[in-house]
């Protein structure tokens, strides 16, 4: 089985997670419940509305007026009474100081609520000490305000009640179990796995007959006992203690009035429960742990939940952006390849020399090249250009990128044609186009001609050639620089998403340690030897009955023989 410790260190690290304002309530029952888990020493409680006698009660167990009691609403603080050699006060204000004394003055002072119902707001703790058999086992008392007052004082009442390990919850005779009782019962301690509980009915002594105190008893009885409070084999949940008739007699150290008044039965009993659970309050402390814990693994399940369809909500939106981007990624891609391969198909030479070579020769022979020149080849260049030039912007618009130089695609210099020499008639040929009308005339001009073109055709040809590869040279180094422009960037997971993706994981490990917890697989063996417990918690009786008795009468000695002095 995990330690205490561990248990309520995986508790502490998961109420991180929670709301401090919309889960206040879950955070600070935890806060209670882990506090107690490691604490040793056994803690009872008192639980009733104002003036039904709480401290009345407590000052009975005790056998001395030490608690303040009035007719007023009275406790203001949780007043932790525990063992010690003598009486002893000691109150701890939020400015460190320490006040100890003896006089029970200093508690009305500092635990008693003023004439407005209100507390002292520098009071940070109360205790006192007292030399009695029940507090010398380890066992503390703790006084609390009366509920259904002040909401502040609720408060209180709340928190205390999961940092004990038995709640006395106290019923008047004279109004049993009220409807706002049993809601106290439900919401302060079923509810919230409290189930160490027992019930106490106060003033039956001032009922008029015993039919009336049968009657009430058996009232209170059919509510108790759908109660299932997790106490030890053989000891009841209801017992009857008139606070009051107690106290006086403890104090006047009758036994037979104490035990009339139910208070030596009851004392017994709170012995018994003590000392038989204070060994395994671990166990009778888990109800609450585990109460509260699944409330927070409720609260952190639907959190996680929450993150969760946020973190998967921008993650489609993410996966959505990408394929977009895919997808124009994919067509700026095949626009551009496609007008690269349009440009690079006209530069072939085979191209251009079929497309413009004849065109351009007789531009270049007619002495008007340049006109040519800028016209149609140059027209036509800047054309296939800016159809590239147009996806490379488009890419670089949608994908967020800076535009690269332009292509530059120049064209050469201005065509040189060798024209060759003029071939001269000799003297017969000369002689002979007397008598043939110059038929020798007309075949050199023709032949001349013929050259002279063919000079032009191939200086075309070598301008179209030069220009050519070096056209195709620049286009391919431009694609290699502008594709991995055409790429569009995965967008990266905004600082936001990673840091609940974080978080969300953090939350998963703090439920899964909960949910791995041993705690929650622990089964109790409270019903194993039944009899034998039954027989050990009798003979428990016996003794601490006698102890009551013995103890009353050294008390009731002690005081009277100080009194004779």
């Amino acid at each position: 089985m995990e330690s205490a410790t561990v248990l309520s260190q995986n508790l502490k690290t998961a109420s991180t997670f929670l709301d401090p304002l919309k889960d206040q309530q879950i955070i600070s029952d935890l806060d209670c419940v882990c506090k107690q888990l490691v604490d040793s020493n056994f803690r009872i409680t008192v639980l009733a509305p104002f003036n039904f006698g709480k401290s009345t009660l407590l000052n009975a167990l005790l056998g001395k007026e030490i608690m303040p009691t009035k007719i007023l609403r009275t406790t203001g603080v949780a007043i932790k009474i525990k063992y010690g050699q003598k009486l002893t006060t000691r109150i701890t204000l939020n400015n460190g100081e320490i006040i100890n004394s003896s006089q029970a003055k200093t508690l009305k002072e500092f635990a008693v609520l003023d004439k407005r119902g209100r507390r002292r707001n520098d009071v940070v703790s109360v205790e006192v000490s007292y030399p009695h058999p029940l507090l010398k086992k380890g066992v503390e008392l703790i006084d609390l305000p009366g509920t259904n007052d002040r909401e502040e004082q609720d408060a209180l009442v709340r928190d205390q009640l999961l940092q004990v390990d038995l709640v006395i919850q106290i019923l008047n005779a004279k109004q049993p179990f009220t409807l706002s009782e049993q809601e106290t019962l439900r919401n302060w301690l079923i509810n919230r796995g409290i189930k160490t509980v027992v019930f106490v009915i106060n003033w039956m002594n001032v009922l008029e007959t015993r039919e009336d105190c049968r009657e009430v008893y058996n009232e209170v009885r059919s509510v108790t006992d759908s109660f299932q409070s997790d106490l030890p084999e053989g000891v009841g949940n209801l017992y009857r203690v008139d606070a009051l008739p107690a106290l006086e007699a403890k104090k006047n150290g009758n036994i037979v009035a104490a035990c009339k008044s139910g208070i030596a039965t009851f004392e017994a009993v709170l012995h018994i429960i003590s000392s038989l659970q204070k060994p395994e309050t671990y166990r009778t402390r888990l109800p609450r742990v585990i109460s509260i814990a699944t409330q927070v693994q409720q609260t952190l399940q639907v959190k996680a939940q929450s993150i969760a369809t946020e973190i998967k909500v921008a993650e489609d939106q993410r996966n959505a952006e990408i394929e977009r981007g895919k997808q124009q990624e994919k067509l700026i891609k095949q626009g551009f390849k496609n007008s690269v391969t349009a440009l690079q198909n006209w530069l072939s030479l085979s191209v251009l020399l079929k497309s413009y070579q004849y065109e351009a020769a007789q531009a270049l022979q007619d002495s008007k090249f340049n006109s040519w020149e800028k016209s149609y080849l140059n027209s036509n260049l800047v054309s296939y250009q800016r159809a590239i030039e147009q996806w490379v912007k488009q890419a670089c618009d949608e994908f967020s990128k800076s535009p690269p130089s332009r292509l530059s695609i120049s064209l050469p210099n201005y065509p040189s044609a060798h024209l060759p020499s003029r071939k001269e008639r000799n003297i017969g040929q000369r002689f002979s186009d007397l008598f043939t009308g110059g038929s020798h005339k007309r075949r050199l001009d023709s032949e001349y001609g013929t050259q002279v073109w063919q000079a032009y055709k191939n200086a075309i040809y070598n301008y179209l050639a030069k220009f050519s590869q070096e056209a195709l040279y620049t286009l391919d180094r431009y694609e290699n620089r502008v594709k991995p422009l055409i790429s569009f960037p995965i967008p990266p997971e905004s600082p936001e998403i990673l840091d609940k993706r974080n978080y969300l994981k953090t939350l998963n490990d703090s439920l899964e340690s909960l949910e791995n917890s041993q705690f929650f697989k622990i089964e109790s063996h409270r019903y194993k030897f039944r009899y034998l417990r039954q027989l050990v918690v009798f003979l428990i009786f016996l003794k601490y009955l006698g102890m009551f008795i013995v103890f009353s009468k050294k008390h009731w000695f002690e005081k009277y023989t100080k009194k004779c002095r």
